[in-house]
């Protein structure tokens, strides 16, 4: 990977995901996720037919940053929010801005919509703290997650 400006960061761009996307978006999650579900104590295999099973090209966006595939978000309508279901960028393009390029985008559609965001994250994933950085509280939490809110504002911040 090339170094890129830490303060800009690389221009972004999402773009719907298509049926063919299936193993980008598997091969990401895991070398995204496969550490912190070992040490969550989750099977990384049994998370894997998980994603499958919850795949739906409908709801995901491919994350493209300098000319390549770096990553993906999946976002479903929820009773009262906009559920991020997952949200993953392939670790050698981490703390390059991305990720909060990607939460700011989510944040202006949610407002522009006048809806919440909510998600889940796995205890002891470090994306925690991003999430607290844009605004998401801890609302509960269950034997592997924490579920975080963000509320609507009218002013996308």
């Amino acid at each position: 990977m090339s170094s890129l400006g830490r303060t800009a960061g690389p221009a972004l761009h999402l773009r719907p995901a298509s049926v063919d996307d299936l193993q980008f978006v598997a091969q990401v999650y895991g070398r995204a996720m496969g550490e912190i579900l070992r040490r969550a104590g989750l099977d990384v295999a049994q998370q894997a037919e998980l994603l499958a099973a919850q795949w739906n090209p409908a709801e995901i966006r491919i994350i493209g940053a300098a000319g390549r595939q770096v990553g993906w978000v999946q976002v479903a309508d929820a009773a009262d929010a906009v559920f991020i279901r997952n949200f993953c960028v392939d670790p050698d393009w981490q703390r390059l801005g991305i990720g909060s390029a990607v939460l700011r985008m989510l944040i202006a559609e949610a407002a522009h919509r006048g809806t919440a965001l909510s998600l889940g994250v796995a205890k002891g994933n470090p994306a925690r703290h991003l999430y607290e950085r844009h605004g998401f509280r801890v609302t509960h939490d269950d034997a592997e997650h924490h579920y975080m809110r963000r509320e609507a504002s009218p002013s996308g911040r």
